[in-house]
């Protein structure tokens, strides 16, 4: 089950009579750990919706029709002119106004594309930044439990050679005791 923010932020450790850790930095770390967790979650969760939202965006409108060649629009001839010709300058409106609908749509869709990879970009980028930071934690958490079983050694050794000191030294009385008589 992976760990949540509130797992972090509601973790209690046991507390040892003497020698544990320091309350108030174990929960100051915790409280970093939870506060940059919550923010890589929110990132995520913004860039999958931005991800969802531009695969759901309309399919290309004239995706398999290649572009003809640009043509300019006729000017507009005045009613009266013999000259113009009207379903010619409506061809050229038509192809035209189908080139700039094609160029937009070509736009659209790099912009799409564009979107797609900058938000796998930054979906990875806050992976490998979580994975880092959770690496990173660990490796802490590793060295102060080395630490802690470094000092229950020395304790134990320091006990240990406290205890001989005092038994010999009650031996050494008890073999001595017949001096001071």
């Amino acid at each position: 089950m992976p760990i949540s923010v509130k797992d972090i932020q509601e973790k209690e450790f046991s507390r040892q009579k003497r020698d544990g850790y320091m309350v108030e930095e174990v929960d100051d770390f915790l409280d970093q750990i939870a506060d940059q967790l919550s923010v890589l979650i929110r990132e995520n969760m913004a860039l999958a919706e931005k991800l969802k939202a531009a695969e759901s965006a309309p399919a290309p409108l004239f995706a398999q029709e290649p572009a003809p060649a640009p043509v300019a629009p006729a000017p507009a001839a005045p009613s009266g002119d013999p000259a113009y010709d009207e379903p010619s300058y409506f061809k050229n409106l038509e192809l035209a106004m189908r080139d700039t609908l094609i160029g937009a749509q070509r736009i659209a869709d790099d912009t799409v594309a564009d979107a797609r990879k900058k938000a796998q970009q930054l979906v990875s980028a806050a992976e490998e930044q979580a994975a880092q930071i959770a690496a990173s934690a660990k490796a802490e958490a590793e060295t102060v439990k080395a630490e802690a079983e470094g000092i229950r050694k020395s304790i134990s050794g320091y006990r240990t050679a406290f205890r001989r000191l005092v038994e010999g030294q009650v031996k050494i009385l008890k073999d001595t005791e017949s001096l001071f008589d």
